[in-house]
């Protein structure tokens, strides 16, 4: 990152100074055109463009952190983080199949989605087929497009189950994350409205079972949704269907010399050799690039193979073709449990530099060994045909030893990447992860620049991350709980909350195994979260207070600071406020004694807050104050959200209604930016009780159903309750006594149902 001067301000500067330079330039450049010099024109032009530069930095945002919806891109648009991948650059032999996919279809007395299926056994062609078939419908869809791959034939781990498949969609679509809806069910019924009355298209490649597909249906008839499949799948009736059959030896003949010509050969004999002995399209680009890379090498002529044999005889030439290193890369590779294949991983798995490990990369892909992926900044896929050869080498080559090496660098460095990641978007996360193998990885974590890229990061490699992380746990690693740690953060954000139970319990038990206190610890924590956030308070105390005993045990300073922060959140949510307080202060005093300005800004707020609800209004304002500005130095704007929130509510109990609404304001900008929908719900709630205090009682209802559908929608419970309560504060106002006490009966009801959940039993076994 730049140093010097924060971006924003560098860009204030440039703007005033160029405004001056330009009417100089333009004042001497006209009179200099006239032939007479005119220093009233030239002035005139000088002060003219100077106003224009002080009016365009007057509107350039000066406190404000910068707004990334202020500038959409693609990766703003629905469906962003799942677009298709790249398709090959020969596409032949399948025209009448692409045709029947893209004929325009009637809409009239259709139940659902159109149903479009492509079928056909391994190497025909299906994934290629629907790519092709995507770039002809898109323009149909303008709602959004979204490609998932569900890797049904991929190893255990890296499977994506239907609630990972549909909190991926729902996150595609921004639809925040509702704790109350975690199973297959709920998350379909949230998917069907998210998706009704919207023209969309949806493609889930690599689907074996009709009850596999049918949570991920979306509602409008006006949507289609694109499935590749190996088989029929029975139960689904399909609007449109292919089956790809082997390819005829002419169009053999015709995709192989394309192939060959495209690389500057005309062979004919190679060409009638690969059409003579394969049929399958996958077999014949592999063995055309094999001859396009090895001019020399003679295609032997063959009868034609059995199917079945067509894929495996023409990986086993191309791997026997390469150079031993790049065979080592490919069978590293071969082993990695995510989707896309990138340089860092490459040479983390195989031991080597990463420029390295991009070149061999490079080669492979010229070998047609992997295929190029423009998808999250680069990489490369494997087909399945490729992976299952690869390993079948691994198997004869590689030692157990060499592998469970392989991957342990792959766990500490998805561990180290997600943790950097993390902390940029929340950097209120403290982490008990020492990374003391640091300068033992020779591959560095990805850097991102700010919170939002880091996000856009960790969106688009979950499913690869969770991968990593179910294979870091069926190896029994000692990185599983500190990568799973790390990521917990990330899945509780965008609302994976049946990942992060199963996850978490798995490590947790592994720890208690391996007689690790600090992972027990650490576990033992993020399922508390999960507690808090589910409104189980008495759960999360639990949790909270067996962490804290753990922390202890093993000494750990930062652990003990963090479980103090949250054992003071949910202490404080219970309303017992002399508990909440001594953790507050626990918070404040091991901040103070070290450098971390971003724990001491939340300490500051923390104790700041504490202040305000037991009136201590001076002590509250001092500390908030202290705390922005702390905040402002660390670049966090989730907590210059929280600060200005509560000096809002500080503000308004004080009758300062102008200042409130500035600070509200301003914290519900930052919480859109951040997408943090809890707190834009009590912001806007907030807001309601300022406006109908200040007569503006219009105002005042329109935050206030605002926050009401904004809680509803993430099951924010007492969010709920406390805007049914500001609306029947609005309706009695207004004389309607029927429709305040209808809200002041769901107001009643909803505080009943937070204390039933918070009784009630967590989905998995507490601490004793």
């Amino acid at each position: 990152m730049a140093g010097g001067l924060p971006a924003r301000r560098r860009g204030r500067l440039v703007v005033a100074a160029l405004g001056p330079m330009a009417g100089v330039t333009a004042g001497a450049l006209t009179n200099l055109l006239t032939t007479t010099w005119n220093w009233w024109l030239f002035g005139g032009l000088v002060l003219v463009t100077s106003v224009v530069s002080a009016g365009t930095l007057i509107a350039l945002p000066h406190d404000a952190p910068p707004n990334p919806a202020a500038s959409p891109g693609e990766d703003q648009q629905p469906g962003w983080a799942l677009q298709p991948p790249t398709g090959t650059r020969v596409f032949i032999g399948r025209t009448k199949e692409l045709d029947r996919l893209t004929a325009p279809v009637p809409e009239e007395n259709r139940p659902g989605p159109l149903v479009l299926v492509i079928a056909g056994m391994p190497g025909t062609g299906k994934t290629e087929l629907a790519i092709c078939a995507v770039r002809s419908l898109a323009a149909r869809y303008p709602d959004g497009l979204c490609w998932l791959g569900l890797r049904t034939y991929a190893a255990a781990e890296s499977r994506m189950t239907s609630t990972a498949a549909l909190r991926t969609l729902l996150n595609a679509l921004n639809v925040p994350p509702d704790p109350g809806a975690t199973d297959v069910q709920a998350l379909s019924r949230a998917w069907r409205a998210a998706t009704a009355g919207k023209r969309m298209l949806i493609v889930l490649d690599d689907a074996d079972t009709a009850a596999q597909i049918r949570p991920l249906l979306p509602a409008a008839e006006e949507s289609a949704i694109l499935i590749t499949t190996r088989h029929v799948l029975v139960g689904l009736d399909p609007d449109r269907g292919v089956t790809l059959r082997p390819f005829t030896r002419g169009q053999a003949a015709q995709l192989a010399g394309t192939i060959l010509r495209r690389a500057g050969l005309n062979d004919p004999q190679a060409v009638a050799a690969i059409a003579a002995g394969f049929r399958l399209p996958l077999a014949i680009r592999q063995m055309s690039d094999l001859k396009a890379a090895n001019p020399a090498q003679e295609i032997p002529s063959a009868a034609t193979l059995p199917i079945d044999d067509e894929t495996a005889t023409a990986f086993a030439r191309s791997l026997a073709a390469l150079a031993k290193p790049a065979r080592l890369v490919l069978r590293r590779v071969a082993r990695y449990p995510g989707s896309l294949v990138s340089a860092p991983i490459a040479a983390v798995l195989a031991d080597r530099p990463a420029d390295e490990a991009a070149a061999l990369l490079a080669v492979l892909y010229r070998r047609g060994l992997l295929i190029a992926d423009s998808r999250a900044g680069g990489g490369y896929r494997m087909h399945d045909a490729v992976r299952t050869a690869a390993l079948l080498g691994s198997d004869r080559h590689d030692s157990a030893r060499q592998l469970a090496a392989a991957d342990e660098r792959l766990f500490r460095y998805a561990r180290r990447a997600v943790n950097a990641a993390v902390l940029l978007v929340d950097t209120s996360t403290s982490f008990t992860d020492v990374d003391a193998d640091q300068d033992a990885c020779r591959v560095q974590p990805p850097q991102h620049e700010t919170d939002v890229s880091a996000l856009r990061w960790l969106d688009r490699n979950h499913p690869d991350l969770l991968a990593v992380a179910r294979r870091c746990l069926s190896a029994g690693s000692p990185q599983a709980w500190r990568l799973i740690h790390n990521l917990e953060c990330y899945q509780r954000m965008r609302g994976f909350y049946s990942e992060i139970i199963v996850l978490n319990t798995e490590a947790l038990r592994l720890a208690e195994q391996a007689g690790d206190l600090l992972g027990q610890a650490a576990m033992h924590q993020n399922l508390g979260l999960v507690d808090m956030r589910t409104s189980r308070y008495r759960a999360a105390l639990t949790r909270f207070r067996t962490a804290l005993r753990l922390y202890t045990q093993a000494g750990n300073a930062d652990g003990l600071a963090t479980i103090h922060h949250e054992l003071c959140n949910v202490n404080k949510w219970l309303d017992d406020l002399p508990q909440a307080r001594a953790h507050a202060t626990y918070c404040f005093e091991a901040a103070f004694s070290g450098g971390d300005l971003t724990r001491q800004a939340f300490a500051l707020s923390t104790l700041g807050t504490l202040d305000r609800l037991e009136g201590h209004h001076t002590a509250a304002r001092d500390r908030l104050t202290r705390s922005m500005a702390l905040f402002e130095q660390a670049g966090q704007r989730r907590g210059l959200g929280i600060c200005h929130r509560q000096l809002g509510m500080l503000d308004e109990h004080q009758g300062r209604h102008q200042d409130a609404q500035a600070h509200l304001d301003q914290a519900l900008s930052l919480f859109r930016e951040l997408g943090d929908v809890m707190n834009q719900a009590d912001a806007h709630h907030n807001l309601a009780v300022v406006h109908r205090r200040s007569g503006a009682p219009a105002t005042a209802y329109e935050h206030a159903t605002t926050a009401l559908a904004l809680a509803r929608q993430i099951s924010h419970v007492r969010g709920q309750a406390d805007a049914h309560t500001e609306l029947s504060h609005l309706a009695r106002a207004s004389g309607d006594d029927a429709t305040a006490q209808a809200h002041l009966h769901q107001a009643h009801t909803l505080h009943q149902l937070l204390h039933q959940a918070d009784d009630s039993e967590p989905p998995y076994p507490l601490p004793r």
